[in-house]
């Protein structure tokens, strides 16, 4: 099967198990034709980032680029947000706004491009078909903030291949990745969101921050402290590991095509 395949079956079993509720985020990987048909035929809801060589047509009727287009988008919010660099935190002043589009016009679908400026020297583009909401306050500022939380979770990803090092493991059947990868998650999962949940486990996550000797103060994404901290923490004993027994009989495999000694 291909790509778009598999991701669309992922997508349903998804949709089916949420009964059609939430917004799908995805990054300019999905800016793909075999993507935009299929969600939209189905009525999903989706924010999916621009590689920007798309054309788009206004309300007008004009077929135009993605960039083009932008330049009709007029700033409806401007607000500031705190990046967390190493040791320092970055304040940085967002623009973003939306303009009416659809994708084609082969289709009535109506679609918006939010464009949003400030996070890097290029502007970024977000395709989506989620309508204003007078709930949600201003609709652009709502659609960034549906697509900065995707780099949030590509942030938990990222810690968790890096520091379980799970690009590292070595298993014999796909059955097996699949399991490691559980144990990971649900690791991940008791560290994010057991640990401090009640007073015991508070002071419990406040001494492993602790071991971890960071030499800047912890960043909300405390992932990366914590992990260090249960490093130091369950490997700071002298006593050796317990070894069981070796059960009788040989230890090293033979193999059929082993020479036979001398």
């Amino acid at each position: 099967m291909s790509e778009n395949t598999q991701i669309l079956k992922v997508i349903g079993v998804v949709s089916e198990a949420t009964q059609g509720r939430g917004i799908i985020a995805i990054d300019r990987g999905g800016d793909r034709y075999k993507l935009f048909n299929p969600f939209l035929d189905k009525g999903l809801r989706f924010v999916i980032r621009q590689k920007g060589d798309r054309h788009v047509v206004l309300s007008g009727g004009r077929t135009v680029s993605v960039q083009e287009a932008a330049r009709w988008c007029r700033t409806s919010v401007r607000y500031r947000i705190e990046v967390e660099r190493e040791g320092h935190t970055e304040t940085k002043t967002i623009r973003a706004g939306s303009l009416e589009v659809r994708l084609s016009k082969r289709r009535d679908d109506v679609l918006w491009l939010v464009v949003v400026r400030g996070f890097g020297e290029k502007p970024i583009f977000l395709l989506t078909n989620v309508a204003p909401s007078a709930r949600r306050g201003d609709h652009a500022k709502w659609i960034a903030d549906i697509y900065v939380t995707r780099w949030c979770c590509e942030e938990v990803f990222r810690f968790m291949n890096q520091t379980y090092q799970l690009e590292n493991v070595r298993v014999r059947s796909y059955t097996e990745l699949r399991t490691t990868y559980v144990l990971v998650h649900a690791v991940t999962y008791f560290v994010s969101v057991v640990v401090g949940s009640g007073a015991r486990l508070r002071f419990l996550f406040q001494t492993i921050c602790q071991k971890a000797q960071r030499f800047f103060e912890i960043a909300r994404f405390c992932h990366y402290a914590v992990a260090d901290g249960i490093h130091r923490v369950l490997f700071a004993s002298a006593a050796p590991p317990h070894v069981t027994a070796p059960t009788s009989g040989p230890i090293q495999h033979r193999f059929a095509f082993e020479l036979p000694p001398p």
